[in-house]
């Protein structure tokens, strides 16, 4: 039982993610938006705080520009998504 205890205690934890899985998902998605993504998508993902709302698209909201974070390319990474 107290492995069962110790299991859900995990699960119930989020694993914050490494340096390294935080730039192989800024580059998959780059790559992604480079060779998939036509218009726009909208995702919805469960997390343990609730749902989370994703939204990925060729434009912005006019005068929103300045609200975005510049996520690829990293300065150490080349240009192109590979």
């Amino acid at each position: 039982m107290q492995q069962d205890d110790d299991m859900a205690a995990e699960d119930a934890t989020p694993d914050r993610m490494t340096d390294a899985e935080i730039r192989q998902l800024a580059s998959l998605l780059a790559r992604y938006s480079a060779h998939e993504l036509d218009q726009f998508e909208h995702w919805r993902v469960e997390s343990p705080y609730g749902p989370v709302f994703i939204d990925i698209s060729r434009r912005c909201v006019p005068g929103t520009e300045d609200w975005y974070h510049i996520l690829w390319p990293l300065p150490d990474q080349p240009r192109e998504p590979h």
